[in-house]
C-alpha cells in the first residue's frame, strides 16, 4: 500500500510538469489522461476479485506489481526518447497499464488484510490504508528534489525500482490459500447488488473516490495557476501565461531555478503531502475509535463526510494558498475513515465472497475516476480555454462531496432503522 501511495501521488506532482513541457498540452488532455487510467483502474477491480478467490491474492499482486514496472519503464523512455508532438498516445497508453496494474494491488492488498485480520477487519483496513497515507505523503515531498538531479526520468525509474522490490517480496511471501476455489461467487452477485445498503455504500464510495483523486491529480496545478491564489504570493497569473506561450522551457525554468517560481512549486506540493498527512491521521484514529472504542462504522464514514464536504468547500473558494492548505488539511482529515471501512462493511455484507464484494465495491468506488477527475480538466478547459479555469473545474468535485454527505446519511439512516426494528 506504501507503494500504491506513491503511485497515486505520481500524476499529482508531475502533471504541471508534464503539461508545461507539452506531453500533455492542456487541460483536456489532462482529462483524457485521467480518464484512461480510471478505465484501467476499474478493470482491475472487475477481473481481481473473481482472481483473488480463485486463485489467490498473490497471483493479483503479481500481475499488478508487473504491470506498474511496465508502466515506469514506459513513461521514463517516453520523457527522454520521443518528442512531446508525438508522446500523446504512448503517454495514454502507460497511463492505461498503471492504472491497471496500482488498483490490482490495492484490490488484492484489501482483500488479503481483510482475510487474515478478520475479527478487526474495518480496523485493520484504516490501519493498512495508513501505509497508502505514508506513500501518498511522501513522493510530494522529494519530487522537486529528484527531478532536479535527474529529471522526471529519475521518478518514473525510482517508482520503478520500488516496484521492483516489491514484486521480489510478493515472490518470495507465503500467502493464505484462495477462499473460495471452486467457483468465482459470480452467482451470488445478485445478493449484494441487490442489496440497498450495498448499493448505498458503493455509489458513496464512486463519490468518494472521485474527490480524493481529483484533489491529489489536481491541486498542484490549481495553486500553481489559479489568479486569486498567485495574487496572495505576489505573482501575476498574466505574467505566466505570457512567458508559457513564449516558451515552455521559460516557464519550467521559472518552476524549477527562479526562487520565487520553486517557492510556489514547493508550497503546493507540500500541500498536497499535508493533504495526505492528513489523511494518514484520520486513518490512524479511526482505527482506534473502530477497534477500541467501537464507534459506529457508519456514523463515523458520515461525520467524515460532513467535515469532508465544508472543508472542500472552503479551500476551492479561498483567495489564499494559507487556507487553501488549511481546508485541505481539515477535508484530508475527514476523508481518513472513508474509504477503508467502506471496504470493510462490503465485505461481511457477504463473507463468503469477500475478496469479490471488496473489488466490486471498489470498482464502483474506483468508476467515479471515470467522471470526477477528467471532469475537472474538461470544465476547465471549457470555461478558461487554452489557459484553463481550474477553480471552477474543481465545482466537480464539490458537487461529488455533497452527494457522498447525502448517500452516507441515507446509509446511516437505513441501517439504525433496521437495528430499531
Amino acid at each position: 500500500m506504501f507503494v500504491y501511495g506513491l503511485l497515486a501521488a505520481l500524476p499529482g506532482s508531475v502533471l504541471p510538469t508534464l503539461e508545461r513541457n507539452q506531453f500533455l498540452p492542456s487541460d483536456s488532455a489532462v482529462g483524457t489522461f485521467l480518464l484512461i487510467n480510471a478505465v484501467g483502474a476499474v478493470l482491475a477491480y472487475a477481473v481481481s476479485g473473481p482472481i483473488i478467490d480463485r486463485i489467490g491474492s498473490k497471483v493479483a499482486l503479481l500481475v499488478g506489481s508487473i504491470c506498474v514496472i511496465g508502466s515506469m519503464i514506459g513513461f521514463a523512455l517516453i520523457v527522454t526518447r520521443v518528442q512531446a508532438a508525438s508522446a500523446l498516445i504512448l503517454i495514454f497508453g502507460c497511463s492505461l497499464v498503471l492504472g491497471f496494474g496500482a488498483n490490482a494491488i490495492v484490490a488484492s492488498g484489501h482483500a488479503l488484510v481483510a482475510e487474515v485480520a478478520d475479527t478487526w477487519r474495518n480496523s485493520a483496513l484504516n490501519l493498512l490504508d495508513i501505509c497508502f497515507g505514508l506513500g501518498l505523503a511522501s513522493l510530494p515531498l522529494v519530487v522537486q528534489a529528484l527531478q532536479r538531479r535527474g529529471g522526471l526520468e529519475l521518478i518514473f525509474w525510482s517508482l520503478g525500482a520500488l516496484t521492483v522490490v516489491l514484486l521480489l517480496l510478493i515472490v518470495t511471501s507465503r500467502f493464505p490459500a484462495p477462499t473460495q476455489s471452486h467457483s468465482s461467487g459470480a452467482g451470488e452477485a445478485g445478493s449484494l447488488f441487490g442489496n440497498p445498503s450495498f448499493l448505498l455504500l458503493a455509489l458513496a464510495l464512486f463519490m468518494y473516490v472521485g474527490a480524493e483523486v481529483s484533489v491529489g491529480k489536481w491541486v498542484v496545478t490549481f495553486m500553481e495557476r489559479d489568479a486569486s491564489i498567485l495574487a496572495s504570493q505576489g505573482v501575476s497569473a498574466a505574467h505566466l501565461e505570457a512567458m508559457s506561450r513564449m516558451s515552455p522551457d521559460a516557464l519550467n525554468k521559472f518552476f524549477e531555478a527562479d526562487p520565487v517560481g520553486v517557492g510556489i512549486a514547493g508550497y503546493a506540493l507540500r500541500t498536497l503531502s499535508l493533504f495526505a498527512m492528513a489523511l494518514l491521521v484520520g486513518r490512524l484514529i479511526s482505527s482506534l475509535l473502530l477497534g477500541v472504542w467501537r464507534t459506529n462504522s457508519f456514523l463515523l464514514m458520515t461525520a467524515g463526510s460532513l467535515l469532508t464536504t465544508v472543508s472542500l468547500l472552503i479551500a476551492f473558494t479561498a483567495s489564499s494558498s494559507s487556507t487553501v492548505r488549511l481546508g485541505l488539511i481539515a477535508a484530508g482529515f475527514g476523508m481518513g475513515p472513508i474509504f477503508p471501512t467502506s471496504v470493510g462493511l462490503a465485505s461481511v455484507m457477504n463473507p463468503r465472497i469477500a475478496g469479490s464484494a471488496m473489488s466490486w465495491v471498489m470498482g464502483v468506488g474506483f468508476a467515479g475516476l471515470l467522471v470526477i477527475p477528467p471532469a475537472v480538466g474538461y470544465v476547465s478547459s471549457a470555461v478558461g480555454g487554452s489557459v484553463g479555469n481550474v477553480r471552477t473545474g474543481l465545482t466537480a468535485v464539490i458537487v461529488a462531496s455533497v452527494a457522498m454527505l447525502l448517500l452516507h446519511a441515507l446509509l446511516l439512516l437505513r441501517e439504525r432503522g433496521k437495528t430499531a426494528r
